[in-house]
């Protein structure tokens, strides 16, 4: 579904990736992990446009999206969650998850998409006047997940979504991609830090370090293998 050939990126004529290659296929979790500065966020950015990549190519479902700017992928099927919030905490949850749809001026064909992503996330429903500012961190993230939705993407790209969330909101949060991997059919390329939590729900895995990947296999190999375990699990 989404192939990444050789790509090289980097910021300022300094390369960070020195010819990543990933797969992931439809309807997987795939998690990218690694330590901090390994460019696991730089891929991130590599695929979604907001770096320029210098060699290699981004193929999504057998197009080369490589220079595709971040409407262009929102068309071709690929939503993002960035590492930073999104949520505009003075906007109702209403009005952010409208802004998921921008892109469509049918007014009633926004109000059912909201109604879907709601019956989705029914936390959302109960809040859907209130202002985001005043949501926990983890009805935040879930905005976020259901903003990327409205325009029913095939393909969601997440980077870092664990980061400001308690352990247990981490793991609500990983438990509401699986059920949606199974009921929507979404296929998810999750960048995060928190190896452990994300190789857990992930179908496969991909550890980078130092701008190329070390190890490849599925979520339950990563977690079971010895080098990985002591390098990036702490045991």
């Amino acid at each position: 579904m989404l192939e990444l050939k050789g790509v090289v990126a980097g910021y300022g004529g300094f390369d960070i990736l020195h010819g990543v290659n990933l797969e992931v296929r439809k309807g997987e979790i795939v998690a990218i992990v690694g330590p901090n500065g390994s460019g696991k966020s730089t891929v991130f950015k590599a695929i979604y446009g907001l770096i320029k990549i210098r060699l290699g190519d981004v193929v999504f479902e057998n197009q080369n999206v490589t220079s595709f700017g971040t409407q262009d992928l929102l068309r071709a099927g690929i939503a993002m969650v960035p590492q930073l919030s999104t949520v505009f905490p003075s906007m109702s949850v209403y009005e952010n998850l409208e802004l998921g749809m921008y892109l469509v001026k049918d007014k009633a064909q926004v109000k059912r998409r909201i109604n879907d992503i709601m019956e989705l996330f029914p936390r959302l429903a109960e809040r859907r006047a209130q202002n985001a500012g005043t949501l926990s961190g983890g009805e935040r993230r879930a905005l976020e997940i259901g903003r990327s939705l409205m325009l029913n993407p095939r393909m969601i790209l997440m980077d870092e979504p664990s980061v400001g969330l308690s352990p247990i909101l981490t793991n609500n949060m990983f438990l509401q991609l699986q059920e949606l991997q199974k009921t929507a059919g979404i296929t998810f390329l999750v960048i995060e830090q928190n190896a452990r939590s994300a190789l857990k729900i992930a179908d496969r895995g991909y550890v980078i370090q130092r701008g190329l990947v070390s190890h490849t296999g599925t979520g339950s190999a990563l977690l079971a293998d010895d080098e990985v375990r002591r390098s990036f699990l702490g045991g």
